[in-house]
């Protein structure tokens, strides 16, 4: 079974956390930590990877929570 990845990344209006492969975003925040700890949960609970982009869209930190 493939690993589930979430990314953080910036929009217009904030941050999102989204799943990779799909359009529409799993969580919306005002600041960039938020999104953090909200993806960080959701790739922990499904034993994922975590990435982590700047607002240049640029990787700044990948984090796996595999079991």
């Amino acid at each position: 079974m493939p690993m589930k990845s979430f990314v953080v990344r910036s929009t217009q209006d904030g941050w999102m956390v989204q799943r990779e492969g799909k359009k529409a975003p799993e969580s919306m925040h005002r600041k960039k930590d938020v999104a953090v700890r909200r993806g960080r949960a959701m790739a922990k609970r499904a034993g994922g990877v975590l990435k982590i982009k700047g607002k240049n869209g640029k990787i700044q930190a990948k984090r796996s929570y595999a079991a």
